[in-house]
């Protein structure tokens, strides 16, 4: 009897850390497109997150090394592509021409669908029936959101489509690569954060039209603590304990929520009101990521 209560704290404290990642994914996405379609660009927004991150997370790559022996060297220029500056530059110029609602869909949306395709191709590993029925679902939402501005012919709104659905490539490939390799989520993203600040800061600080020197105090601090601390270090974080709380298939299956909590969070924060084309790929997209993740592995 004595156990129980300690189990359902633990449940409890489990749910509330998914719940804090979620949130600040859904924020980062919204924020980061408040920024790109204002004052900043995505070459701003990534020399604040690694530069702030890879300051932080030194110590750790110090203490812990590079790994070489879990990556190798391809591995390591895989993550570090995958999930490090290209990606976020990639995410950041798609989340300046989608909304947050339509990146929301396309971005977190569809990487269970991408990494049971590559992992399909690459490793042969078989799809339940129940997540292919999810992943059918997400592939439903994407068209919900695509295929009408395929219609219309809608060029910039479609090239921003197809950022975010690249990135969504990269994200799942990091992913995949992450599990090969065993590595701890710490110490992953202390050589992904770490080498991007030592590649991309020196190649920001040449190039023309930075923005950042201009920004207002109060965006700088805003923009450079969620982008680097809080969504580079502090949601990783919390989801890595959330999974050790509650198991990996259970946490997996709050991101479910991503879709739906970033279409909502930009209504009061961009102003952005979601139509009936994307609140239904939102929707099918949800229901599709819960069914993928919480239930592929059983």
């Amino acid at each position: 009897m004595g156990a129980e209560p300690s189990h359902a704290v633990r449940n409890l404290i489990g749910c509330a850390l998914a719940l804090l990642a979620v949130a600040i994914w859904s924020g980062w996405l919204v924020i980061t497109r408040v920024a790109v379609t204002s004052s900043l660009t995505a070459e701003d927004l990534s020399a604040l997150r690694f530069g702030s991150a890879g300051l932080i997370l030194l110590p750790v790559l110090w203490r812990r090394g590079l790994a070489l022996d879990r990556f190798g060297w391809r591995g390591i220029a895989l993550i570090v592509i995958c999930a490090g500056a290209p990606y976020v530059l990639m995410a950041s110029h798609g989340l300046a021409l989608a909304t947050a609602a339509e990146a929301g869909v396309l971005i977190p949306g569809t990487i269970p669908l991408f990494v049971a395709l590559i992992s399909a191709f690459t490793v042969r590993e078989q799809v339940g029936r129940i997540a292919r029925v999810g992943l059918a679902l997400i592939v439903a939402g994407i068209a919900a959101i695509v295929v009408p501005a395929l219609l219309q012919a809608a060029g910039w709104q479609l090239a921003g489509y197809a950022i975010c659905l690249v990135s969504a490539v990269m994200w799942a490939a990091y992913t995949i690569e992450a599990r090969r390799a065993g590595v701890d989520a710490l110490h992953a993203t202390a050589i992904i954060m770490v080498i991007s600040a030592a590649l991309f800061i020196p190649i920001y600080l040449l190039l023309p039209g930075q923005r950042l020197w201009e920004a207002s105090a109060t965006e700088f601090w805003v923009q450079l603590i969620y982008q680097g601390p809080l969504t580079g270090i502090v949601a990783l974080l919390v989801y890595t304990r959330a999974v050790a709380l509650l198991g990996a298939t259970r946490t997996s299956s709050f991101t479910a929520l991503l879709p739906l909590s970033a279409m909502l969070l930009a209504i009061p924060v961009v102003g952005e009101w979601p139509t009936a084309r994307i609140a239904i790929g939102a929707i099918l997209a949800a229901i599709g990521v819960l069914l993928a993740t919480a239930f592929a592995r059983r």
